[in-house]
């Protein structure tokens, strides 16, 4: 398991936006909810789109293709085709330092 530090990335985030980012080999999509900063994979199940040319809707992110939408702290499927949860990801503060874990 890779610690990986991504505070400026969390920190540049606004809200209802998202920043996509390679981390530990891994394909992952900072967002920033209404609940707060939250990382998962950056594609969709269904389409394999990047989640990060959609939209952050409160605290779901939607697929910019079928308008897929998944819950960003579970990564569970509330609307769409039907297709696999994402994958969530530990996003840790510690110290004023943000650390996603892949």
């Amino acid at each position: 398991m890779a610690r990986i530090d991504v505070t400026e990335a969390v920190q540049s985030l606004g809200a209802g936006e998202s920043r996509a980012l390679a981390a530990g080999g891994e394909e992952i999509a900072l967002c920033r909810g209404d609940s707060g900063v939250f990382a998962v994979a950056d594609l969709c199940t269904h389409a394999h789109a990047r989640l990060t040319d959609g939209f952050v809707l409160g605290d779901l992110i939607e697929c910019p293709l079928h308008q897929a939408q998944y819950r960003l702290d579970t990564g569970e499927l509330v609307e769409g085709p039907e297709c696999p949860a994402l994958r969530t990801f530990p996003l840790i503060a510690q110290d004023g330092r943000w650390f996603v874990e892949t």
